[in-house]
């Protein structure tokens, strides 16, 4: 018999589709292997679906992700998900998912705390129907560093009482962070001043100019200000002030 290309691109095409990631759960897994398909679903069975490619997460981030799953005719059941190898450092929300029998897929929330291994890791995802065998998929997450950024300060600002100082505070950004960065400052000495407030260092500039002011009767003495950058999203970094108060 002979058959076209044509044919054999539209058969090659089905086997592909008719695939499946994992191995399936559900009753129908008990049936003989006479019984069962060449490819695609036998009767009364699941399978779970996760993206192809690896899913990246960055430190300090956190993204969702979809698990899908496609029944086959006569299932209809709740599929419990178990997550096996998890990451240190890395989170999932809810703790204990459900695909629900009317639901066809569910949203998993990836954590991952700012010191989170980098690397690809390979999480064992197993859904547990109400019965029949247990499905499972692998899936594949890839931790990233953060977009980091560190702060730059003067190694040292004098300030006279009665007088006004400008010190400038410097943002040294990684390659893939641009972010606004607000600025807070620790317990201040008595008597002393700065302006603005509440300073941002915009995602397009490298600095901030802060302006301190001491009162007449300023405390005296050698004062170490925390300075902590906050970004939109991520994770802060911190650096002290070291400030020396004087007599006029």
């Amino acid at each position: 018999m002979k058959i076209s290309i044509a044919g054999l691109a539209l058969m090659s095409l089905a086997v592909v589709a008719g695939c499946t990631q994992g191995t399936p759960g559900g009753p129908g897994t008990a049936d003989t292997a006479g019984t069962k398909p060449a490819y695609g679903q036998a009767n009364d069975t699941f399978n779970l679906s996760v993206p192809y490619t690896s899913t990246s997460l960055q430190q300090g981030e956190q993204m969702e992700a979809t698990i899908g799953i496609k029944r086959a005719e006569n299932f209809d059941e709740d599929v419990s998900l178990q997550l096996v190898d998890v990451p240190e450092g890395v989170t999932v929300e809810p703790a204990n998912p459900v695909i629900r029998h009317g639901d066809t897929d569910a949203k998993l929330t990836f954590k991952a705390a700012d010191e989170a291994p980098l690397g690809e890791f390979k999480i064992k995802i197993t859904g547990h129907p109400t019965t029949g065998g247990d499905a499972q998929i692998e899936f594949k997450l890839a931790i990233a560093p953060k977009d980091s950024f560190t702060l730059g300060l003067p190694r040292q600002a004098t300030l006279k009482q009665g007088e006004t100082q400008t010190v400038s505070i410097s943002i040294t950004r990684a390659k893939n962070f641009d972010q606004d960065v607000g600025l807070a400052f620790g317990h201040m000495p008595t008597g002393i001043t700065l302006e603005p407030a509440s300073p941002v260092i915009k995602h397009g500039d490298a600095n901030a100019q802060i302006t301190l002011t001491a009162a007449d009767d300023a405390a005296l003495g050698n004062f170490d200000i925390k300075v902590t950058g906050h970004p939109a999203k991520g994770a802060e970094a911190s650096h002290d002030l070291k400030l020396v108060v004087v007599k006029q």
